[in-house]
């Protein structure tokens, strides 16, 4: 990966060599980013620690999802203006989800006002368009 991103004409993101905190000062030599996953790393907590690491390294920070429906997306949003790309679709890849919050339109997405994260959890799958 160190040769290829010497040679890279477009940013080359770790992403399952960046799963915890201890992966960011490794995925520094081989790539221009990180894609850091909520759910590898741990949460929210060690995400907001792993940020200013790769910045600090000179690192692009990416948060990616697996297959996060609209709670997981939803912490991921709330991470927004601390990212430069981010891939947090999860939803609207569902039939059905437990939860609604989230606002999708024209490449943005947005959180509501409610209380946390901004979600409702609807108590039972419901089906989405």
């Amino acid at each position: 990966m160190k040769e290829l991103k010497a040679l890279s004409p477009i940013p080359l993101f770790a992403d399952e060599s960046c799963q915890t905190e201890e992966d960011i000062a490794a995925c520094a030599a081989a790539f221009h980013g990180v894609n850091i996953k909520l759910m590898k790393c741990g949460g929210i907590t060690p995400a907001l620690r792993m940020i200013p690491d790769a910045r600090k390294r000179g690192l692009k920070v990416m948060m990616g999802a697996m297959s996060e429906a609209t709670i997981g997306s939803a912490a991921i949003a709330h991470l927004l203006p601390a990212l430069d790309e981010v891939d947090a679709d999860g939803p609207l890849l569902f039939k059905e989800d437990v939860a609604e919050g989230l606002t999708y339109k024209d490449g943005f997405i947005s959180v509501s006002n409610a209380p946390g994260l901004g979600i409702r959890f609807l108590g039972e799958k419901r089906a989405t368009k």
